[in-house]
This record gives C-alpha cells, sequence and structure tokens, in this order.
C-alpha cells in the first residue's frame, strides 16, 4: 500500500512539475494577437534633420494612422551610427521597438570595425527610401565642374577637403571610391552626421561633400550649393543639367537606402502587421505628397528583396574596402 501511495505521489509531482513547465513557457511567448496595444519606438541612429531622420518623421506621421498607435521617433546618435544600430538590435523582439537602418552604413561599419552588433542582428521590414549620392561645393567656390575638381585635385594633392557623416559611414564610402576612381587625393573630414556635414560646407569650412540628393536638393535650387555630380546610372530627373559619374567615365554607383528592421527573433506575425502598415503608408497620397516636399526618392522593397540587398551590399563593401581606405 505504501508502495502505490508513494507510486501516486511521484506520478502527481511530475505531472505538477509538467504543467508548470508548460505554463512558463506560455508566459514567455509573445502575444501577438492584440498588437500592437501601446506606442512603437522607433530609434534613428542619426541625429535630428538629417535625411534618415526626416524621411523616418516623414513616414511615422502617416504610418501611426494605419498601425493604431503612436510611432515615437527616438534619435540615437554615435560612432557614425553604431550606437543606435546597437540598441535597436539589442532591444526586446517584440515588435515594440524598431528602427531604421541607413544602407551602406549599417554594412560597412561592421567591416570597418568590430561593433556590438552583426548584420543579422535584425529582421527586415520593408526600405523606405533610396537617396541617390551627389558631389556638391559652394555656389561660389571657384571650382564649377567635376572636371575643375579632378583638375585641381591632381595638381593640388591633399589639399581638397571633403566632409562626410562620419568615418566608414555612406557618404565616406562614396568619396572614397570617387576619389579611387578619378585617381585622385583628397582629405576626407568625418562629422557626426549629415547636418554636420552639410554645416561645415555651408560654414567654408571644407571645399566640398558628397551628400544625398535630399539633402541638398533644396541648397542646389536656392543657389547656396552647386551639385558637381550625381552618382546615379541616370541624369537626376529634377536636375536634368548634372552630369552623372559614369557619363564622365567614372564607373561608380552610389546611394543610401533606408530601411525599416526589427530586432532579430520578432515573431513574423508582428513583422508582417508592421509590413502591412508601412507600405499602406508608403503607397498613400498623403506620404507621397510630404515625400515629394521633403525631396525623399521612395523605393519600397519588401523583407525578401530588402534582405537581398544587404547581402548585395557587404559584397559590393568587401570587394572596394580592399581597394579603399575608409579609416
Amino acid at each position: 500500500m505504501k508502495k502505490i501511495l508513494l507510486l501516486l505521489l511521484t506520478l502527481t509531482l511530475a505531472f505538477s512539475l509538467v504543467a508548470c513547465g508548460d505554463g512558463g513557457a506560455k508566459e514567455g511567448t509573445t502575444d501577438v494577437t492584440d498588437f500592437p496595444n501601446k506606442p512603437v519606438e522607433v530609434i534613428v541612429a542619426y541625429k535630428a534633420g538629417g535625411g534618415t531622420d526626416v524621411g523616418a518623421r516623414v513616414l511615422a506621421s502617416v504610418a501611426e494612422d494605419k498601425l493604431g498607435q503612436p510611432l515615437v521617433i527616438l534619435n540615437k546618435p554615435g560612432s557614425d551610427g553604431e550606437l543606435g544600430y546597437t540598441e535597436l538590435a539589442q532591444a526586446k523582439p517584440d515588435g515594440y521597438t524598431i528602427g531604421f537602418i541607413n544602407l551602406p552604413t549599417f554594412v560597412s561599419l561592421t567591416l570597418e570595425r568590430d561593433t556590438e552588433y552583426e548584420i543579422d542582428d535584425v529582421e527586415p521590414i520593408l526600405n523606405h527610401v533610396y537617396d541617390s549620392g551627389v558631389l556638391v561645393v559652394q555656389s561660389s567656390s571657384e571650382i564649377e565642374t567635376l572636371e575643375d575638381f579632378v583638375n585641381y585635385a591632381k595638381e593640388n594633392p591633399g589639399d581638397l577637403t571633403i566632409s562626410n557623416n562620419g568615418t566608414g559611414a555612406s557618404n565616406h564610402i562614396g568619396a572614397a571610391h570617387f576619389a579611387y576612381e578619378a585617381d585622385i587625393d583628397v582629405t576626407h573630414v568625418p562629422f557626426g552626421g549629415s547636418t554636420d556635414m552639410l554645416a561645415a560646407l555651408r560654414g567654408g569650412h571644407v571645399d566640398a561633400t558628397v551628400a544625398k540628393i535630399s539633402e541638398v536638393a533644396s541648397l542646389e535650387e536656392s543657389g547656396e550649393l552647386r551639385i558637381l555630380a550625381s552618382f546615379t546610372e541616370e541624369r537626376l530627373e529634377n536636375f536634368p543639367d548634372v552630369p552623372t559619374m559614369k557619363e564622365k567615365g567614372y564607373d561608380i554607383l552610389f546611394g543610401s537606402a533606408r530601411a525599416l528592421v526589427a530586432p532579430k527573433g520578432t515573431p513574423k506575425e508582428i513583422i508582417d502587421i508592421l509590413h502591412d502598415a508601412f507600405k499602406e503608408a508608403i503607397e498613400s497620397d498623403e506620404h507621397l505628397e510630404k515625400a515629394a516636399n521633403a525631396d525623399l526618392p521612395i523605393k519600397y522593397m519588401g523583407p525578401e528583396e530588402l534582405s537581398k540587398y544587404i547581402e548585395d551590399e557587404e559584397e559590393y563593401l568587401k570587394e572596394i574596402t580592399k581597394v579603399i581606405d575608409l579609416k
């Protein structure tokens, strides 16, 4: 009888432990049935006022109505974007912290140094913008054409200064690749983001900058800056008189994709909800009008296409960093 009671007690204890284990597992899962039921934080790894920040705020202003909850932009500048990217990658994967990455910078930083995040620490949601690169000087500069720029650089090695948005960041890559193709020696001057980079040019502290078209379009139209060339396949639609690098003999395409991602491990159901809300926002007339007013070139990519784009960027950067110095 004692043996039977002991057996029953053992079985009861075992079933209790299993039940507790199942309950614990359920408590640890993410309930997606009512997602989102509170505001969603959107990390931008750069200062307010830069191209990535402007695009994020334009999209968020429309997407929060589609999502049904406020989208709170959090600027986390520092270390050329690494600080914000790290916080994004290490956030809880519950859909309530997402963020924008700037490509190629998100990838290039991991190749340049030991970062606190890896490329696969995020889940792609969608791409919002592809912002083409341009080489720009002050309108008062004696350098009026791309030929002037190259000739001056060859006659005065190292004298020309080009500001960028951080060592190893997107604009630095574009400027260094151009210098390599043109076989010229220039001095790269890094800043903590595009806002400071452009302020240095506008203040006459540097000779030129490589920027994105959305960041300088209004300044060119107002007559403050002059675009010497674009890093595009075809001439820019709104600036048909600006030549491309390719037509001038420099085989280089350069721009910045700005994509929305979530921390790795975010449930697919939540990724789908976010994707659908932001895609609907991107395609809305309200967003397209706001984006046009902000000179934001929209280029939607879904999760799979964006994932492939990130892989391609990594391959390109591995090759180009063999011949250019991003230190």
